[in-house]
């Protein structure tokens, strides 16, 4: 008996998950993998085709001119459409959308952008009339591949953030929480082992998809062959959410949701933007999503454009950036592992500012490293056969494998966490209006840093402003890590006001 005791005990430290659990854990944790799996393989594209084909400075052009007019637009048509369908049937007309644009993109537009694109004589003589508005030409010039990284941004801010996580907040109660957001992340994330790996097979072009296309360009092949695991894992993505409708949304106290009104989803658009500017609770928790937002993209341009320098053709860029995603995978399990146990332990608190704390050690050393590439260039050539350059996109992408692995494990399940004890109407619209705003709102600092610095001096390159960048880069991390203290304070007095007041989770 002592010995069945002990091991049922080992069995729920490895595996938190009760039996009677697993059939409402596993199709969520399916379907996190494989949004997760298409949001790698989309990225992969969209960051090779807009680094190799326009360049690293157009993207903090795009991120303020077209993502962030988007993630407001978004908000508002998501409002509409919840106040006259379910959550769920807005995620699947969504999710179709998605896939209708990348299946349009890889076989229609892009084997046929000249005609599409403008003319680049034309391009170049508005650039030389106007260099100032240099970017702004080129994005036009190249408008399918600025409104493809625009998808590509919106799918984990749409599709990830608001859909899944609110589906997951509306079926799952705190004490499960606890337990299953971590394992959430060790699940979802294992597709990142897969995807990066998926990402290089293909980019080597003798893979199995390549006897369904002859005589295509590199790159198009390429394309063609990731959509297509793209369109079969959405049509899986369509399936398991519709499974988990039916068996889990249907079922939650034995309210029907399908083609009925919910007093939750009443809501005015202003109403939704009113919730972030009069809750306290959801400003802090927008405020971690705008420092990390932020920091990273002060950094992805400055490294992509040291990547793109040692990588400058789409299908090798392509097989680094899978090589990246696959020990970013690594990471994330390794932080994912420990993270039931540091929430366990030691508390909210320092399970949510392990990616603050990660990002700017990491983050820092990066810039240190891009600051004195020059310098290192006398010590090496003595000492080493190995390039600045080589040394520097190692660690700008240790910084990102780090960085990642803490925020798709660490940040992504404490964020949701505090979404819980709060009531239905700020875990739809609430949540929706601080995870789109929010994170776009971030990036925009970053972008509009960067496009002021390009706009003023249309020559520069990311290494030009990298002081710059770094002085901002710091002020943000302790913006972030000052965010997570007066979280952590709101988020257990929300708890247990909670608890006082008799609510059963």
């Amino acid at each position: 008996m002592l010995d069945r005791f002990r091991f049922s005990k080992f069995r729920f430290m490895i595996w938190p998950i009760r039996s009677f659990e697993e059939s409402k854990f596993l199709p969520k944790a399916t379907l996190l993998f494989f949004l997760l799996l298409n949001q790698n393989l989309i990225r992969s594209i969209k960051d090779s085709s807009a680094v190799t084909m326009i360049g690293t400075q157009v993207i903090s052009f795009i991120k303020l001119w077209v993502e962030m007019p988007a993630g407001v637009i978004f908000v508002l048509i998501y409002t509409k459409l919840c106040n006259i369908m379910t959550t769920e049937q807005v995620f699947r007309l969504v999710l179709l959308f998605f896939l209708s644009f990348f299946t349009i993109f890889a076989f229609e537009i892009y084997p046929n952008a000249d005609f599409y694109h403008p003319n680049p004589e034309l391009v170049q003589h508005y650039i030389q009339k106007l260099p100032h508005l240099k970017w702004f030409f080129i994005m036009w010039g190249k408008w399918s591949f600025v409104k493809y990284y625009m998808m590509g941004e919106m799918w984990p801010i749409i599709i990830f953030s608001v859909f899944f996580w609110q589906l997951a907040n509306k079926i799952t109660v705190p004490e499960e929480a606890s337990r299953f957001y971590i394992f959430f992340s060790l699940f979802g994330q294992v597709n990142l082992l897969f995807s990066g790996k998926i990402i290089v097979y293909i980019s080597q072009t003798n893979h199995f998809l390549a006897r369904f296309f002859t005589n295509l360009p590199k790159t198009e092949l390429i394309l063609k062959s990731m959509t297509l695991i793209i369109i079969a894992s959405g049509i899986i993505i369509y399936l398991l959410h519709w499974y988990i409708e039916e068996t889990s949304v249907k079922s939650l106290k034995g309210i029907i949701f399908k083609n009925k009104r919910t007093d939750i989803l009443k809501l005015s658009v202003r109403d939704s933007f009113k919730m972030i500017l009069n809750s306290k609770y959801l400003a802090i928790i927008c405020i971690l999503l705008i420092s990390y937002s932020t920091t990273v993209n002060l950094i992805e341009g400055l490294w992509m454009s040291r990547v793109k320098t040692l990588y400058p053709d789409t299908g090798d860029f392509m097989t680094y950036m899978g090589n990246v995603l696959y020990w970013t995978g690594i990471s994330t399990l390794c932080f994912a592992l420990i993270g039931n146990s540091i929430i366990k332990l030691f508390g909210w608190f320092w399970a949510a500012i392990i990616t603050p704390a990660m990002i700017c050690l990491a983050g820092t050393l990066f810039f240190i490293f891009v600051l004195l590439e020059n310098y290192m260039e006398f010590v090496l050539t003595s000492i080493s056969i190995l390039s600045p350059l080589l040394i520097v996109t190692f660690v700008g992408g240790l910084q990102n494998v780090l960085g990642k692995g803490a925020k798709y494990s660490l940040f992504d399940a404490t964020k949701e966490m505090v979404y819980i004890p709060l009531d239905q109407e700020m875990k739809t619209k609430g949540k929706a209006a601080v995870d789109v705003i929010g994170t776009k709102f971030g990036k925009s600092i970053g972008a509009s840093t960067q496009f002021i610095c390009f706009t003023i001096f249309p020559s520069a390159t990311h290494e030009d402003i990298a002081p710059f960048l770094l002085t901002l880069f710091l002020t943000i991390c302790f913006i972030w890590i000052l965010g997570v203290r007066l979280l952590n304070k709101q988020y257990h007095e929300l708890l247990s006001k909670k608890v006082t007041q008799g609510h059963n989770y």
